[in-house]
């Protein structure tokens, strides 16, 4: 991530790919397989599936695909795959992999629509979804591996696809996700809107909010320290028009509380509602993940705005106050969502 931080603004091109992305739990184990047979792209590329192999985009595409890859992800139900047991491609390829059962069959219609696109090169040979554990392997490596490795390990249960990128040569982190969860529609601004949710930023929202002088990392999944706790997760929402990114907002939350981290309204599209219609689309997504209380650290500057979307000054957790470049800054609270 501290890579992606620095780096994302600077590039001509990006280097992404499609994937699925596993549970921290199942990635460990993934990764102790690749640690135990050499260590294969272990802690370079996180164990996954490819849907989308890697791609360069030029930045003025980039936009238009992230809006078009959420349209896909929302159209699309979630799906349980099978993990092992272990195959190999020899003699055509000399990879050792996992292989994957289940709803293969969902599987290959999403990356068929995936890489439908024209700036995606098609299947040259038939799509089989796989896990690489190692490449290149040798003959005697892979017939050992496939001896051991003979059952399934381990079920994931697709409820989204995840884009990577490559902050530089051989490493690969994931910047975005994808939710197999439909969009919401609603209007504002005299406009209609389509409203996504997921859990993390991505490269149109960082670029977005830093052409706004706002910080992309409140749009990073991250550890808030305020929170004081573990088992934190992240939300955040991305508002469209017509194709078109106009506003975006993100939390952090633990339990039943929320820490609001950013609403960002783009310049040309601000006092018409819009801001307000992000913030009260983000906590109905915290409302419905079991939060009860949101507080928002607010400059006076933004007091109003926030007063008049419903928040009152907060009465609880007044250590949430912080004290950024010196100034003071109040928490107010939005309680019983």
């Amino acid at each position: 991530m501290d890579r992606m931080r620095s780096w994302w603004r600077s590039m001509k091109r990006y280097r992404i790919g499609l994937i699925h992305q596993f549970s921290e739990h199942h990635s460990h184990k993934v990764d102790g397989l690749r640690g135990a047979l050499g260590g294969f792209g272990v802690g370079r590329v996180p164990p996954h599936i490819t849907l989308v192999p890697p791609t360069n985009l030029h930045p003025k595409e980039i936009d238009a695909e992230i809006y078009r890859l959420r349209v896909m992800a929302s159209e699309t139900a979630p799906y349980v795959l099978e993990i092992g047991p272990a195959g190999s491609f020899m003699p055509v390829s000399s990879v050792l992999y996992l292989s994957v059962a289940g709803d293969v069959e969902q599987l290959a219609a999403l990356q068929k629509r995936l890489v439908a696109s024209k700036l995606y090169k098609p299947n040259s040979r038939p799509f089989v979804p796989h896990v690489t554990l190692l490449e290149p392997v040798d003959q005697r490596d892979a017939e050992a591996a496939l001896e051991i490795i003979k059952a399934p390990l381990f079920e994931h249960r697709a409820t989204s696809f995840e884009m990577m990128v490559s902050p530089s040569q051989g490493y690969w982190e994931v910047s975005s996700d994808f939710r197999f969860s439909p969009s919401r529609r609603r209007y504002g601004g005299g406009i209609s809107l389509e409203i996504f949710s997921h859990a993390s930023g991505d490269v149109a929202i960082y670029a977005f909010v830093s052409e706004h002088g706002i910080s992309q990392g409140l749009f990073w999944p991250s550890y808030d320290r305020r929170l004081r706790s573990d088992g934190q997760s992240n939300l955040v929402i991305s508002v469209y028009s017509e194709g078109k990114l106009v506003a975006c907002a993100s939390a952090v939350l633990h339990s039943t509380v929320a820490l609001i981290r950013a609403v960002v309204v783009r310049m040309d599209a601000q006092r018409v509602g819009l801001g307000a219609l992000a913030l009260d689309e983000l906590l109905y997504q915290l409302q419905l993940g079991g939060v009860e209380v949101a507080f928002v650290i607010s400059s006076e500057a933004h007091e109003g705005f926030f007063r008049k979307c419903g928040a009152a000054p907060a009465t609880v957790g007044r250590w949430l106050i912080d004290y950024e470049k010196g100034m003071t800054l109040n928490s107010w609270s939005f309680s019983s969502l």
